[in-house]
This record gives C-alpha cells, structure tokens and sequence, in this order.
C-alpha cells in the first residue's frame, strides 16, 4: 500500500474542511466562531492520535520488551554462557529502543512522576554501581529500587552489559571476575526494577490520557503547546548534549567520544534514529495503527503554510540521510571523522529552527524555557 499517497488525500481532505470552516468565522455560537471549534475538534483528533497509535502502543511494547529482557537476564544468571549473554543483549538493544521513541512523550503529569529518570538516567555512575556490587547488601529488586537514579535504570544495565572489549572479556566479568555473582545478581536486579518501572509508566499514562487528549487550549498548559516544547527540547539535546558535548563544544574542541550517549554499547547512532523516528511521527501523525493521520504538518498547511510544512518534512529527510551517511558507529566515526559528525549536528539545527522558530511561531505556539539552548 502506498502510504504517503494515501496521506496526501487524507491531508487534502482535513485541510479542504479546517479551511472552509476558517470562511465561516463570522458564524458564531455561544461566543465561539465555528472554525475556532473546527480546529479544537481536530486538535483533540490530533492528540488521541497520539495517545491511541503512539503513545499507548510504545508503552506497551516497552513493557512486552523489559518483560523479555528480564527473563533473560534470569536465564543468563542461571546459565552464563555466551549465547545468553547475546539474547541479553539483543534484548537491551530492542528495549532501549523502545524508550528513545518514548522519551519524547515526557510530558505533562508524566514529566512531573520523574519516572523518565528511573528508567534512563544518563550518564550513568559507574563508581555507585561498582561500589553496590563489590559491598555487602543483599542485591535484589528491593535495593535496585532503593538506590539513585543514576544507579539503574537502562545506562546502568548497558554499563554491565557492555564494560569490555569483547565479548569473552564481557562474560568472564560475570564468570571469574572478583564479585562474579553479585555482578550477576546486579544485572538481574536492575532488569526487574525496569520491568517494574515499564508498568508504571503505562499505569501514569492511562490515569493521564483524559488530561493529555482533552487539553485543547492554547497555551503552556494545552498539549499541543507541550508537544511542540517536547519536540524542541529533544532536538536541542540532540544538537547540545548528544553531539556537541562529545564533538568538544564545551571542552575547547577536544573530542570525547565517552561523553556519547550509548559509548559502551556503540549505539549512539541508533539512538539518535530512534529520536528522528519518533519525532517525524509525531510531527507528521504517521502511526501505522490508523489511516486517520493528522499531524502539526496539517496543521501548518491549514495556516497556509504549505511550503513550510514541506521543508520540515524535507530537513527530517536530510537527517535521516546525514545519520545513513555514518556507515559504521558513531564512536567510531566521531575519532575518524568529526567533520561529519559537525555535518549531522548542523542538520539538526536547520531542523531546530524551522520547528522552534518557524513554526512555534506560526502555531502560536509558548517556548517554555529550556536549560538546552540549541540556537
């Protein structure tokens, strides 16, 4: 099937209503002109969109997957082979995936649980980790979710799961290694408390879907505005603490490619696709669950802002292919060749702005202020 056909005569048809109804704006009822209430009602399809075809169905894949990850880091700590070790890993990998997509929707009442932090705080603390496991506390779930952020979560089981060189130096770290055991006990630990973690993100979520879909307002409080402020805040990241910071921007322009988030695993680059992926849904309202496909792009063509709409379509395009371009991991090519990773960095600002700026400001959109600053 041909999707982007079918999204084009879906987009004519939404725009063909909202613009036939902004020609009625003299009709009013109630105090509210009739293409005022259009535009509400296709706000609130847009934010049901999201919850119902994104939001809900990442939870609960995430929760499908932690589940997954859980028990096979059970099966590992029964039987530490080198297969095992690979299942663990293919697993973390498809999980972190999960949430880099999900981190985008830290919003709202969400925002304000800190679950975000307990899932993924990074970087992690590698002395904290390596103190619990080489002290004398009983490891179980119980200590894992006593314990900081910056403790557990994803990057700490990344940091177990990836602290060598290759994989035979990765297994004996759980097979000879001093404190072998409470290594094992460790990394089975921070799984549960994740899977446990998943489940509460998606409890958070269904006690906040009625808020999120039926904020319609205008403003810092309307969803809309905190989709687009989440949109810019991922984007800065992004350009600031994802790229800059490891390319040297804040360090005099030495590289330090450990400051990469995903250093351990060399999954850098797929972390940051999962953030393209995520954001170019939700700006587009492109969920593969429903034909029904209204995003902040319909939203900018009804402004008559078509041409706008197409060069942020565009300039995702340009990322996706600057990201391609990177043949092998990040790591590597930040060491080999920082003039690309600068490329990729300044195309993720060329994004930034036509979002931040351009249309923010078309949507009459309420930047919130941000500590990340990519401009």
């Amino acid at each position: 099937m041909n999707f982007s056909i079918k999204k084009i005569s879906i987009v004519s048809c939404i725009s063909g209503i909202l613009i036939f109804s902004l020609c009625l704006i003299s009709c009013e009822e109630n105090g509210v002109s009739e293409s005022a209430a259009t535009i509400q009602y296709h706000r609130s399809a847009q934010l049901t969109n999201i919850y119902n075809n994104e939001i809900s169905v990442l939870t609960k894949a995430f929760i499908n997957e932690t589940e997954l990850l859980q028990q096979s880091a059970i099966t590992f700590q029964q039987s530490t082979t080198s297969e095992n070790l690979d299942a663990t890993i293919a697993l973390w990998k498809s999980s972190q995936s999960l949430w880099k997509q999900l981190e985008l929707y830290d919003v709202g009442a969400i925002e304000n649980t800190f679950i975000s932090s307990e899932i993924n705080f990074w970087p992690t603390n590698e002395i904290f980790i390596n103190d619990n496991i080489s002290g004398t506390a009983t490891i179980n779930e119980a200590l894992i979710t006593s314990l900081g952020a910056s403790s557990k979560g994803i990057s700490a089981i990344e940091y177990l799961l990836f602290s060598g060189d290759e994989n035979t130096q990765i297994l004996n770290s759980f097979t000879t290694s001093e404190n072998a055991e409470r290594r094992k006990q460790y990394l089975t630990g921070l799984t549960q408390n994740l899977s446990a973690k998943s489940k509460e993100l998606n409890d958070h979520w269904e006690n906040y879907e009625e808020d999120f879909t039926s904020s319609l307002e205008n403003g810092i409080s309307g969803t809309q505005n905190q989709m687009i402020n989440a949109m810019i805040t991922l984007i800065e990241e992004i350009i600031i603490t994802k790229l800059g910071n490891p390319l040297g921007d804040t360090n005099g322009g030495i590289i330090e490619a450990e400051r990469l988030e995903g250093y351990y695993s060399e999954f850098s680059k797929e972390i940051i696709e999962q953030h393209v992926i995520s954001l170019e849904r939700c700006y587009l309202g492109d969920f593969s669950q429903t034909p029904f496909r209204i995003g902040f792009d319909d939203f900018l063509i009804l402004s008559g802002r078509e041409i706008l709409a197409n060069q942020i379509s565009d300039q995702f395009a340009v990322c996706k292919e600057e990201l391609a371009s990177i043949s092998g991991s990040l790591e590597d090519e930040i060491i080999k060749n920082p003039d690309a990773v600068n490329d990729l960095k300044d195309t993720f600002r060329d994004l930034l702005v036509l979002v931040k700026v351009d249309m923010a400001n078309i949507l009459g959109s309420t930047i919130t202020f941000n500590d990340n600053d990519g401009d």
